[in-house]
């Protein structure tokens, strides 16, 4: 990976072990409405923004769904959960990130998440200052697997995409970087790689420390 000078990050699921408890609090709050959220609906709305999550939502449920006041709701257990319990950092990450700085790659968020939330987390995992730019999902228009938020972030990086690499967990991100040009490596979270993960992703990895270890042999 020799052409590689900039590393972009999503963030829910590869940065943070968050997905679990975004599961945990949709099903919290959904359940309040006499209704259940399974397991396989989360895992089709992880990486999408929040009007992604809201489209996917709608066709499930139907139309008269009170997303919006459900979603406010979910945010709020999942802050409280967060606050009390601190963020759960994912293996490997201050060391990836120490290593890039080192290595002078450039390095970005793109993630789904409100800019608010995003930066909210990134500051009290104290990673926020070693990004040099953070892409929200409140500041694109089309989520993931549309290649906009990648495209946008490897602009205000100033680099080209073929100079770039996507770390993401998630197909829906996988498939994004691949609509954007953008090399990417897979450190699966809830789901495991399908074969479609499979033959789009350069690597897969099982932690970001892996991740650290290939970039060094390279």
């Amino acid at each position: 990976m020799k052409d590689i000078n900039a590393v972009i990050f999503d963030m829910d699921g590869l940065l943070f072990d968050t997905e679990q408890i975004s599961f945990e609090s949709f099903r919290q709050v959904i359940r309040e409405y006499g209704l259940d959220m399974e397991k396989e609906l989360h895992l089709n709305i992880i990486g999408r923004n929040v009007n992604g999550i809201k489209e996917k939502m709608m066709e499930n449920y139907g139309q008269d769904f009170p997303f919006d006041k459900l979603y406010e709701q979910k945010t709020k257990v999942m802050t409280d959960c967060l606050n009390n319990k601190g963020v759960p950092v994912k293996k490997g990450v201050y060391e990836l990130l120490d290593y890039l700085k080192k290595k002078k790659y450039k390095i970005a968020v793109a993630t789904s998440t409100r800019r608010e939330r995003a930066i909210e987390l990134l500051e009290m995992a104290k990673i926020k200052d070693k990004f040099d730019c953070i892409v929200c999902g409140d500041e694109v228009i089309n989520s993931k697997p549309d290649p906009e938020i990648f495209l946008k972030a490897a602009k205000k990086l100033d680099v080209p995409t073929e100079n770039c690499i996507v770390l993401e967990d998630s197909g829906t991100g996988i498939r994004a970087a691949h609509a954007a040009g953008i090399k990417s490596i897979n450190v699966p979270d809830m789901k495991k790689p399908d074969e479609q993960m499979k033959k789009l992703a350069l690597r897969i990895c099982e932690s970001l420390l892996e991740v650290k270890t290939i970039l060094e042999s390279e």
